[in-house]
């Protein structure tokens, strides 16, 4: 298992397969009905994103990160982007 990034909120069941795609994320799942009022519902879609989306955005947003920048690292950058 990967470095953790962040926790996914999910509806369950969750499929073998979307598991296995958020575990790779180093996305740790919990029940969505587990997800805290102040959540932005903003913040959870971008781990939806494609890594060319997440690079659009961080470009967008003057964001500098490398070009072999992995998908999780992306993401911890533009939530970081999200709060500044």
């Amino acid at each position: 298992m990967g470095k953790f990034t962040g926790i996914a909120y999910e509806p369950h069941p969750v499929s073998p397969e979307r598991k296995a795609e958020l575990r790779d994320q180093g996305l740790k799942i919990l029940d969505i009905r587990f997800k805290p009022e102040e959540e932005s519902e903003v913040a959870a879609d971008y781990a939806k994103l494609k890594i060319d989306e997440i690079r659009d955005l961080l470009k967008e947003r003057d964001v500098d990160f490398e070009a072999s920048a992995k998908k999780p690292d992306l993401l911890k950058l533009l939530a970081e982007s999200e709060g500044a």
